[in-house]
């Protein structure tokens, strides 16, 4: 596979978005108390003229009088663990809201719901992979099995799925490289029923804000990796965007906007090219 079609299988698959993609690591180096060196008020230590201050461990010296602050050298505890602690609180008061039992059923519920009254759809997205490069385009949708996503220029990538095999187009390389839909993660969303309780694992549900978020992987397991679906949900549902993370960990992440009901659309819009023409 090619790096580009590489890329667009990213949004579909999580396979890694290039060979030998590596993973930096940040290092945070927490904050030294240093204590400051008093230097020798005359002579040098060892010599006949040194005082004797100077030859004797400072121990029992540092003390000072109540109410005359901290002794040198003591390590007075920083403001900065305070308000660490602060942040810390406020994160975990944000943290999304786990779902479970009758909740997480009647939000699956929900969700099923969404994508089974979904007919035509259509909208912009915006695509980042693991190395955060960030593409656009546009999506369209069309329930049962179809979906196509036109990639902007400078890309010249173009998938289409026509309800049995999904085409990854480079007009550039001139290639085609053709999947079944049933290998993809779209198979969950765009099949005449969608039951993901039935279909899926569900590894999570889970609720932050207004934002409800549904992870799943296959069931079976022969497909590699996973997907987690988020939705605007203060006012009915509303696709928000969709992580896909591959065996590897490496995530690719789409977010969908200005998403609209589709318009009647030409009979071969969702039929992809089976070979470019040589290249005059």
């Amino acid at each position: 596979m090619t790096s580009r079609s590489a890329s667009a299988a990213g949004l579909l698959f999580g396979v890694p978005i290039a060979l030998g993609f590596t993973i930096g690591l940040a290092f945070a180096q927490d904050g030294a108390t240093s204590i400051r060196k008093t230097p020798l008020a005359t002579g040098t230590a060892g010599s006949d003229t040194a005082p004797e201050s100077a030859l004797r461990p400072s121990i029992g010296k540092d003390v000072l009088p109540p109410g005359s602050g901290a002794p040198v050298g003591e390590i007075v505890p920083s403001s900065l663990d305070e308000g660490a602690s602060w942040e810390a609180a406020v994160e975990a008061a944000n943290a999304p809201t786990p779902l479970i039992g009758a909740e997480q059923k009647a939000a699956v519920a929900r969700i099923n719901a969404y994508f089974n009254a979904m007919t035509n759809l259509q909208g912009r997205f915006e695509q980042f992979d693991p190395s955060n490069k960030r593409t656009t385009g546009r999506f369209y949708v069309q329930r049962p099995g179809k979906i196509r996503f036109d990639y902007a220029p400078p890309s010249a990538l173009r998938i289409v799925a026509d309800g049995h095999s999904l085409a990854i187009e480079d007009s550039d390389l001139k290639t085609v490289e053709k999947y079944p839909i049933k290998s993809t993660p779209f198979r969950l969303l765009l099949g005449d029923s969608v039951d993901l309780g039935r279909d899926a694992h569900i590894v999570g549900v889970e609720i932050q804000n207004d934002e409800l978020a549904i992870s799943l992987e296959d069931r079976g397991g022969g497909a590699r990796g996973s997907i987690k679906l988020s939705f605007y949900s203060n006012d009915g549902l509303k696709l928000k965007e969709w992580m896909i993370t591959d065996a590897q960990g490496l995530s690719t992440r789409v977010i969908v906007n200005n998403v609209v009901a589709g318009r009647k659309v030409a009979i071969d819009f969702f039929q992809s090219k089976d070979k470019f023409s040589p290249f005059q």
